[in-house]
């Protein structure tokens, strides 16, 4: 009896180690940025044609995130190892920046789907090309957050 407990005590330990478990849970947290347009203190959800967006890391080439899409609405992946991240929209040839200043915080989603990051607002700063002002709707990007829900207005 004994010669067959180690051959399947071993067999168990190789199967429990090769068995991985797929990670279901999104651990990419973005901004969720809305174009409206205020007009007396009314909001109202506008669409821009031909919107391009461009990320940029210190030191690092622009990079292209939108090419040219009529959209109502921009994601924006931030930077979790720097205190602000910065965008370039284009607006058909018009252009603002875009520097969105936050913190960084970390936890864990689960031993599987790892660490995600938690970023906190703290404040925008834009050029007046386009873009007249920002209004921060909710200051906490998270990866547990729908993705249709919204942290930042972005107004004309």
């Amino acid at each position: 009896m004994k010669k067959y407990l180690l051959p399947i005590l071993l067999m168990s330990l190789m199967i429990s180690c090769v068995t991985r478990e797929i990670c279901d849970d999104n651990n990419q947290s973005e901004l969720v940025a809305r174009f409206k347009l205020e007009m007396d203190g009314v909001y109202t959800d506008t669409v821009f044609n031909g919107v391009s967006v461009y990320g940029t890391r210190s030191g690092q080439e622009f990079n292209l995130l939108y090419d040219s899409v009529p959209t109502s609405r921009i994601v924006l992946p931030l930077d979790p190892n720097q205190t602000s991240t910065s965008f370039l929209i284009d607006f058909n040839g018009l252009r603002d920046t875009l520097t969105i200043q936050h913190t960084t915080e970390y936890y864990l989603i689960s031993y599987t789907c790892g660490f995600a990051a938690l970023f906190t607002m703290e404040d925008v700063v834009h050029t007046r090309q386009v873009i007249r002002d920002f209004k921060i709707i909710n200051e906490v990007i998270d990866a547990e957050l729908e993705l249709n829900e919204e942290q930042l207005w972005i107004l004309f």
